[in-house]
């Protein structure tokens, strides 16, 4: 693991197009970040990746950084691991071999389908659920004692 200083690293985006990372002087185009930790370290340990996918270093805190620089990481990030917090499931019913929540999310409502329902869900930490649907996307269930006393008694079925 390569880890860099904050000091020699800036971020540059032009409008619509991946970032530029100029490091020591040198520029890298169309680069790749990524977090090393997304799950469990959101806001640590940020990678640098060229345009052939070729890890260039890390930082350990993007908030080391010139605010414009981390500004764009957050943008990235945000966009990378975009993962909607379901707060309410309505109801779950089988359909075609496929289970599929009815859930409402901090994005609205929305159909959750799952060819597996035991292999898409993952407790990340007690009461800490995290759903991969039949097309990778992802949602968290950050608390499910947050979860009203339906949807609780729907998910604790489940896990």
């Amino acid at each position: 693991m390569i880890f860099i200083d904050p000091a020699v690293i800036r971020l540059e985006r032009q409008e619509n197009q991946p970032p530029t990372l100029i490091l020591s002087g040198d520029r890298y185009l169309d680069i790749r970040i990524r977090q090393a930790f997304p799950l469990t370290a959101e806001n640590a340990f940020v990678a640098f990746f060229d345009q052939e996918d070729q890890y260039l270093g890390m930082i350990m805190d993007p908030a080391d950084l010139d605010g414009h620089s981390t500004q764009i990481i957050n943008e990235e990030i945000s966009w990378r691991y975009f993962i909607p917090q379901i707060t309410q499931i309505k109801e779950i019913h089988d359909r075609g071999g496929k289970a599929i929540f009815v859930a409402v999310t901090d994005r609205g409502q929305l159909n959750i389908s799952m060819r597996d329902l035991r292999a898409s869900m993952v407790e990340l930490s007690p009461n800490r659920i995290l759903i991969t649907d039949e097309y990778s996307n992802r949602y968290e269930i950050p608390d499910v004692d947050r979860l009203d006393r339906h949807s609780r008694r729907l998910i604790r079925r489940l896990i």
